[in-house]
């Protein structure tokens, strides 16, 4: 049974990382059929923790330039970005 203290930071932290999921997947809707049925969950499921936000950026690696038009690269900052801004709480 958790404490009422641990459910509510849980619960913030799920609401802080909103914005880094949804730009998530608006990149996942851009992926093939096979690659959004394994990389959506990894999207709904993250709580937060560097190692899952490790492995969704080497997995945005291996879609290649399906990511995004234009610069992969300038995709993977954006991301990078967003995820340091919920760290932060801003």
């Amino acid at each position: 049974m958790k404490c009422k203290a641990c459910r509510i930071n849980i619960e913030r932290m799920a609401k802080d990382f909103e914005p880094l999921k949804s730009r998530l997947l608006i990149i996942a809707d851009r992926l093939d059929p096979d690659e959004q049925a394994y990389f959506r969950p990894l999207i709904e499921n993250f709580n937060g923790s560097i190692s899952e936000f490790q492995r969704i950026m080497r997995d945005l690696g291996k879609f290649g330039e399906k990511i995004g038009d234009g610069s992969k690269f300038s995709i993977y900052r954006e991301v990078q970005n967003l995820y340091d801004q919920c760290n932060r709480g801003t």
